[in-house]
Formats: structure tokens, sequence, C-alpha cells
């Protein structure tokens, strides 16, 4: 008697609904909870087949021959969800298992129906769809964002270069146009010569009084415009000329490697050294009317890389050295010229550059919020405070590199760019520290 009032009370209290069928799903047994959950009243539920409760769709069939939940009779045990409706016909999701059961000293076949009501977990797992699918957004509008913001700041450092780099454009054009001048005026003149030699031999062929003319009249000509030093100052010029469209094509080719957009933000081989001598050439105006600058770049080897990016970090930290040297020159009373040093080395974890300057340093307080978005102490209008921000997550997150900053104020600043030479390699050794 304990163990069947034990049974009983079980039955009566679990929240599962429980229920016994004949093998034409006639209803034979059910439990308080198929009431509560079904919301059909005791005297309904004696009088109903099982098919009446659920509410069946090929979509949960295990094929086409199943059309309502007392064909899954058909298997000794079925598991799996299944919609069914209340008395007020509202749908909602069931986890089932269907078994078979013999009575006692029978060969009699019936059905026990475990259902769990999974309705509010089914909804809780759409919403948490939903929420992901939103979140998923989320990420890619960030990603946009951090994108658009990297090519900003790109921008922004360009138009900052923009009137240096016209400059040093301007300079080479400047004499490849004074130079064109000089070799327009040149050519004229060897082409009165040219006349004249032509004329000499066709009158050789007259007779020696008229060559003896033209003869005197040729070398007069080459004194007048002085012959010999138009063709020693040719040479010079057409290499001088050439010198100038080579460099006027080195600054072109610097800027479309530093502009060039990485959407896809492959990463492929990159020479630092390389990076760092193409962006000097862009830089070069800004830094050298204030500082002397110190290169050395040692045989390193290539790392992977997203080229434009790094290219980026290091004019970045190009420009904020020259404006700490153009702020400590501001400050000083006595004339003062900046250094500015570059150093490159690698181990075998690490490609390295040290970009170092002798400017204003950075105060102690602040050394902890440099990498911080939008922290900067420069006058409004003079900086977005996102360039560090920036060079760190480019370095830090997107290359798993490292970025050091080494400043006591007054002397000047250190820092030390490290990207690893392999990622794979270094992201273990990271992972066991």
């Amino acid at each position: 008697m304990e163990m069947k009032y034990l049974f009983e009370t079980i039955i009566k209290n679990i929240k599962q609904s429980l229920l016994i069928t004949d093998s034409n799903g006639k209803l034979e047994f059910f439990n308080a909870s198929t009431e509560k959950m079904w919301n059909y009243s005791e005297e309904e539920l004696k009088n109903m087949n099982i098919n009446n409760l659920f509410y069946f769709e090929s979509s949960y069939a295990e094929d086409n021959k199943i059309r309502q939940i007392s064909d899954l009779f058909l298997f000794e045990n079925w598991n799996g969800e299944i919609y069914a409706k209340n008395k007020e016909n509202s749908v909602f999701c069931l986890k089932v298992s269907i078994c078979q059961i013999f009575e006692e000293n029978s060969n009699v076949k019936k059905y026990l129906i475990i259902s769990e009501n999974i309705e509010e977990k089914v909804n809780l797992l759409s919403q948490l769809k939903l929420k992901d699918e939103e979140l998923q957004r989320s990420i890619k509008n960030l990603e946009n964002a951090q994108f658009m913001m990297i090519e900003e700041d790109k921008l922004a450092n360009l138009g900052h270069l923009s009137a240096g780099i016209a400059h040093e454009i301007n300079n080479p054009l400047g004499f490849i146009i004074s130079n064109f001048g000089t070799l327009k005026k040149y050519v004229e003149k060897l082409n009165e010569i040219i006349l004249l030699y032509k004329s000499l031999l066709a009158n050789s062929k007259e007779g020696m009084c008229l060559v003896k003319d033209e003869v005197a009249n040729v070398e007069n000509l080459e004194r007048k415009y002085n012959l010999d030093f138009i063709m020693d100052d040719i040479d010079e010029l057409l290499k001088d000329t050439e010198g100038g469209i080579e460099r006027v094509q080195k600054i072109i080719a610097a800027m479309r490697n530093f502009a060039h957009s990485s959407v896809e933000k492959n990463f492929e081989q990159y020479d630092l050294n390389y990076g760092i001598t193409n962006t000097l050439v862009i830089a070069k105006n800004e830094i050298k009317y204030n500082s002397n600058i110190e290169i050395e770049l040692d045989e390193i080897p290539q790392v992977e890389a997203i080229p434009s990016e790094i290219n980026q970090v290091i004019l970045n930290l190009i420009i904020n050295s020259s404006h700490a040297i153009k702020e400590k020159q501001e400050k000083a009373d006595l004339d003062y010229f900046g250094l500015l040093k570059i150093h490159t080395f690698s181990d075998d974890l690490f490609v390295s550059c040290v970009i170092e300057d002798n400017g204003t340093g950075i105060p102690k307080e602040n050394l902890d919020k440099i990498f911080e978005p939008f922290f900067t102490t420069k006058p409004i209008g003079k900086g977005t405070g996102l360039g560090l921000s920036i060079a760190y997550d480019i370095i830090k997150n997107t290359h798993k590199g490292d970025l050091i900053v080494d400043s006591v104020l007054g002397e000047g600043t250190k820092i030390t760019i490290k990207l690893p030479t392999r990622h794979e390699e270094q992201e273990e050794v990271t992972q066991n520290e």
C-alpha cells in the first residue's frame, strides 16, 4: 500500500503529462497535469482520443505515412517534439516520449505517452536566436564603424600631411619644369647649328670657297652658344630631371601604398623596413624642419600583416613624435632641434620597431590613458584622440602583437611595436604563459 500511495503521489504531482491509451489511441488514463496542460476537465478527457490533443504537422513526421500521433505507435519507442492544441485551440510545443506497455499477464498492447511543455523554452530559444542575430548585426556594424574610423584616421593623417606632400612633389616638379624650359632653348640652338652643318655639307660639293665661309659661320655660332657647355649641361639636366621624376613617382607610390584600403583585411607577407621607408617618404616634410632622423634598419624577416594598417600605425607614431618635438621647440628658450630615431630588429618570436623622440614626453598620470578612444591633451580641433587607440587595436587585437610605451616627461618618448613572426606559434606561447 505504501508503494502504491507513493506512485499515486508522484503521478499526481509531476509536471509532465502522463497518458495511457489503447492501441486505437483512446485515453484510458491521464494525470492532473494532463488536465492542466490541455485545459480540459476530467470528464471531457475521458471520452477523447489521443489524436484530438495533438496538432500534428508533416514536418514532425518520420515519413509520409505519419499523419497523426497514433501513427507513431508503429514504433516501439519514439521521442521527439510535437505541437499540441488545447481546449481554446492555442498551439504549444511538447517534448514527447512514446513507448509500448503491456498489462500484467496479458498480450494487450497499450501506449504510455509522457509529454513536457517546452513552449517557454522554445520561445526563449527563439528570443535567443533573435538576440543572436541582433548581436551579429551589431558586431558587423561595429566592425564597419571601426573600419570607417581607421579609414577616417588615415585620411585625416593624409590631410594633415597634404601641404607637406604637395611641397615635396612641387620641389622636383619645379626643377623638372625649369630644366624642360632650358632644354627647349638648347634644342632651338642645336637646331640652328645643325642647319648650318647641313648647309656646310651641301656646299662642300660646290667648292672650297663656300666651304670656308660656312665653316667660319658654324664656328662662330658654336662659340656664341657655347656648344661644349650645352652638351655637358644636357647630360646634367637629363640626370636631374630623371631624378626628379623618380622622386615624384616614389612619393606617389608611397601614398598609394599607404592609402590603400584593406576592406577584406587579408594578411600577406609584409616587409616592415620597406613600410617604414615608404611612410617616411610621406612624412618627410612633416619632420625635416624640426628634427634630424636616425634610421637603423636591421635585416629582419617578413611577417604576416595587413600592410596598410601597419603603415598607418607607423605614420601615427611619427606624426605624434613630430608634434611632441614641435611643442618642446615652442616652449624652449634656446634654439632646439629634435631627434627622431627609428630602429628595427627581430628575435625568434617578434619583429620589432622602436620609434623614439626627444620631445615633451608624456605625464606619468596619462600613460594608462593614451590608448583610450578619444583621449587627447590637444586643444579642440587639433586632434581626435583616436590615433593611438586605433594603433593599439591594430597591433594588439588584429595582429596579436604588442605596443609598449616608455616615456619621461620633458625628456621624450619611446614606443616599441612588436609583431609576431608566426601568429599560430605566438598564440600558443601566450596561452601557455
